[in-house]
């Protein structure tokens, strides 16, 4: 996706991270197997959240509003593996819409921490249909 600047790309990054952030939510209140995965992630993403927040402050950017949580399936890991992939992507796609060195930094290296995540979904998924 092309993003018109900043403010689109981390509109964009809340709101995927959102997405994620309740799916894991329900996971791990479904499943106490789930519990470390979904409190390591949440702890970063309330890190990520932190560095967003300044870097806004030093770009001169808003808040975006939340947005509203998934309708279904919250308890699917296929789709917590397509929110985790929009949110790598939202950042991938979105660091050439930033010229603020230290923003593109910042974000690339939240972006490192994500495609872990990623990885360790899919190694979930692999596992699951392992079992059946």
């Amino acid at each position: 996706m092309d993003y018109a600047g900043p403010s689109e790309v981390f509109a964009a990054i809340d709101d995927a991270e959102g997405a994620v952030a309740r799916r894991l939510r329900a996971l791990s209140e479904a499943l106490a197997s789930a519990r470390p995965f979904a409190a390591s992630v949440l702890r970063d993403h309330e890190r990520h959240r932190a560095i967003r927040a300044r870097l806004r402050a030093r770009l001169g950017l808003t808040t975006a509003a939340a947005a509203a949580a998934p309708a279904k399936g919250l308890l699917s890991l296929a789709a917590l593996r397509e929110d985790q992939e929009a949110l790598v992507h939202a950042h991938a796609e979105g660091l050439p819409a930033i010229d603020d060195a230290l923003a593109v930094d910042a974000l690339a290296r939240n972006l490192v921490d994500l495609a872990r995540h990623l990885a360790v979904v899919d190694l979930w998924i692999e596992a699951e249909e392992g079992r059946g």
